[in-house]
């Protein structure tokens, strides 16, 4: 093979790595959107390279490499066919794929809510008047016969294209993002950030483009010479140093080594390379790698932060890396290789003014273009589009995981799930499927044992509720039978030991009197089961009427005397004045001060017992009337507290056996208490007594009727 053979075969191959590209962009942004949109990324990755290739042998070259005698725009090559010019096929080859790179750079940015319809629009846009255009700028000349573009004319140097091709991508893209706006909930306040399904598929990407790019820049000497070695060498270390910097900085922001700024420092690496691989040496190579990384991670940050929703990253890593690369070959290129004659200052701003061209011409053209392209084919899906996703919406494309999802999300809708999802034998998503319809099955299942169970407790409540009910009703009824037999026991005895002692006979006095104090007990014990059945059956009323205290508190103190005497004890009242009027059951007050002072003397013995009234209005909380009934008897631990207000309760067994008494009366008293609408508490202690606390409302209004204890009960002294 003669040498034009072999540079022929040259730019042949690399132009196939520069295609290979594609896949790796395909990847890249496939995996780095959700998958509902991965298909239709894959696709616009595919049609715009149809749609530049295309436009780019019908028109495109023709205008970036035609001749030119202005140096602004070619005129010649279109259609191309070059006849026996094979190195022109070759060159055409290889800036055809060129053209795609610059192309589906934009798909990545606008992913997952541009309209299929309007990117292939902006396809044909791109690779037919942006691109070429200002590609004959910069690159006019290269084919012999042909006129310099003006910047090339100037000194402006881009060796493979940091501007020329991944700024112009990069710039068009901008303005993409910034017409059609962000995705929907990406800066959604409380959410996190959109994520890619799938960072395998974009990594695998990412290494593929880093090996396309061997090509991409080895390709650009368009000869196998020996500055080939030197330009791979730069791209792969330019590379690395952008992935390095990037993921260090990752570390830095995140406290982790994120994914994508590993990836994106790669690319950018890459990038900033590319315009001035074959001026530098592999140290600058890796200055400019490690800015690069740095600055598209940056510039990744600044979008976030301004809200501009770059889905893969495409305008950092292309665009600003672009105009770093392109301004580093004037800051660390070799001048005698640039051989443009400028001094390392001139050569500064011949570079800056290319890229500020570029992103002039680019930007702003694209921006208006869009602009107007959108009142007439609207750019983005409709939201129901977007939520649905583009895979479906724009091309009907479905996948397991998707139909899947599609079912469950069927059945949350529509609150059934009798029905089981579609399982896909021998693939993971049937799988999934299959667990998830056994996990319905495990669900329907404890349902119905729920129910069941729920079925028999409310059976099981019904029966309880009936029985207790038959047994109040049983105490009710048995307990008012039982008093007139047991009045006539206590009426005869009376009336019998009145008669002895009138005849002077006192033979059975103790006997009768046993019997006497009996029948007065058991009287007791029957009024005190009569009150706990009326209670429990819902019987009982409260009756409010006004209650002048302190005469209720001193009328009750003479009534026990006796029983306070009886264990050698004294009792001391506090009732001001000031404690007024409470409008309360005066027979239900009068009987649970009863039952308190009557508990306190059986359990002290020559001690005191002291009841005091108050009146507590609290900020914030209803009037109250407390009354204490504190006591300095044998007291109680907590264990021996918490069941006494139950019925048939004492503290233990022990205290039954010596002081006596049915536990009827704290239980009573709690249940009184409560019904008019208040509540009893006590604080004890082991050796130093208790002390009970009445605590009633003191805000209620007198009644003629009688009130449902029911009704009464339920108004609590909460504020």
């Amino acid at each position: 093979m003669d040498h034009e053979g072999l540079n022929i075969a040259w730019i042949l191959v690399t132009a196939a790595l520069v295609m290979t590209m594609q896949v790796g962009f395909c990847f890249l942004e496939s995996g780095l959107v959700r998958a509902k949109n991965s298909i239709n990324v894959a696709i616009k990755n595919m049609a715009d390279f149809c749609v530049s290739a295309s436009v780019f042998w019908l028109f495109g070259f023709a205008l970036m490499f035609g001749a030119g005698e202005t140096g602004w725009i070619g005129h010649s090559f279109f259609f191309v066919d070059a006849g026996t010019d094979y190195w022109l096929l070759a060159f055409f080859i290889f800036q055809l794929v060129f053209c795609g790179t610059a192309t589906t750079i934009i798909s990545g940015a606008v992913a997952e809510r541009m309209r299929f319809s309007a990117y292939l629009i902006i396809a044909f846009f791109v690779s037919g008047l942006i691109y070429p255009i200002f590609g004959h700028w910069a690159w006019g000349g290269v084919v012999p016969g042909t006129n310099s573009g003006w910047l090339n004319a100037m000194g402006f140097r881009d060796f493979a294209g940091s501007t020329v091709v991944h700024s112009v991508g990069g710039w068009v893209a901008f303005a993409a993002i910034l017409v059609i706006g962000a995705r929907l909930g990406q800066f959604q306040k409380g959410r996190p950030n959109i994520q890619g399904h799938n960072l395998t598929l974009a990594t695998a990407g990412t290494l593929i483009l880093w090996f396309g790019w061997l090509g991409f820049n080895g390709g650009s000497t368009l000869a196998l010479n020996e500055h080939v070695p030197l330009i791979i060498t730069n791209t792969i270390v330019s590379g690395a140093f952008g992935g390095v910097a990037a993921m260090f900085v990752a570390y830095a922001y995140y406290r982790m080594p994120k994914t994508w700024a590993i990836m994106n420092g790669i690319i950018g690496g890459l990038v900033g390379i590319t315009a001035n691989c074959n001026v530098v040496s592999p140290s600058e190579a890796a200055i400019i790698g490690t800015i690069s990384g740095l600055l598209c991670f940056g510039g990744i940050v600044l979008l976030e932060r301004f809200k501009i929703d770059d889905a893969v990253g495409a305008v950092p890593a292309h665009a600003f890396c672009g105009v770093w690369g392109t301004l580093a070959v004037a800051i660390f290129g070799d001048l005698a290789v640039l051989d443009t004659g400028l001094s390392r200052g001139m050569q500064f701003w011949v570079q800056a003014a290319g890229v500020s061209v570029c992103a002039a011409w680019t930007f702003g053209i694209s921006w208006i273009f869009f602009k107007m392209l959108n009142r007439f084919v609207p750019l983005r899906v409709t939201p129901e589009q977007e939520h649905a996703g583009l895979n479906v919406s724009e091309h009907g494309a479905t996948t397991e995981l998707v139909d899947l999802i599609s079912e469950m999300d069927s059945q949350r809708r529509e609150g059934s799930f009798t029905s089981r999802v579609h399982e896909e034998p021998h693939t993971e998503v049937g799988i999934i499927a299959a667990e998830y319809n056994r996990v319905l099955s495990r669900v329907e299942d404890e349902i119905r044992q729920r129910e069941n169970v729920a079925e028999m407790a409310r059976n099981a409540q019904g029966e309880a509720v009936r029985a207790n009910q038959v047994k109040s009703d049983f105490l009710a009824n048995m307990s008012h039978e039982l008093r007139t037999p047991l009045g006539i026991i206590t009426g005869y005895t009376e009336l019998i030991q009145e008669e002895m002692r009138d005849a002077g006979q006192g033979t059975y006095d103790e006997e009768l009197e046993a019997i006497a104090n009996a029948s007065q007990h058991l009287l007791h014990l029957i009024n005190g089961v009569l009150d706990i059945s009326k209670i429990e059956s819902g019987r009982m009323e409260v009756h409010l009427e006004p209650i002048e205290v302190t005469d209720l508190i001193a009328g009750l103190a003479k009534t026990v005397q006796p029983l306070i005497r009886q264990g050698g004890n004294t009792l001391k009242t506090d009732c001001p004045p000031t404690v007024g009027i409470l409008v309360s059951d005066e027979k239900k007050l009068q009987q649970c001060l009863l039952n308190l002072i009557s508990n306190a003397a059986k359990f002290t013995h020559d001690g005191q017992i002291i009841l005091t009234v108050s009146r507590c209005e609290a900020n914030g909380k209803r009037p109250r009337i407390l009354i204490k009934v504190k006591d300095t008897g044998i007291g109680m631990n907590d264990e021996q507290m918490e069941n006494i207000f139950e019925a048939f309760t004492q503290a233990d067994s022990s205290t039954t056996r010596r002081y006596g008494g049915t536990g009827l009366g704290l239980a009573i008293t709690r249940s009184f208490v409560r019904l008019m609408g208040g509540d009893v508490t006590v604080a004890s202690k082991p050796g130093e007594g208790s002390c009970f606390t009445l605590e009633l409302p003191a805000d209620l209004e007198p009644t003629e009727a009688p009130v449902p204890a029911r009704q009464l009960e339920l108004n609590t002294l909460s504020p």
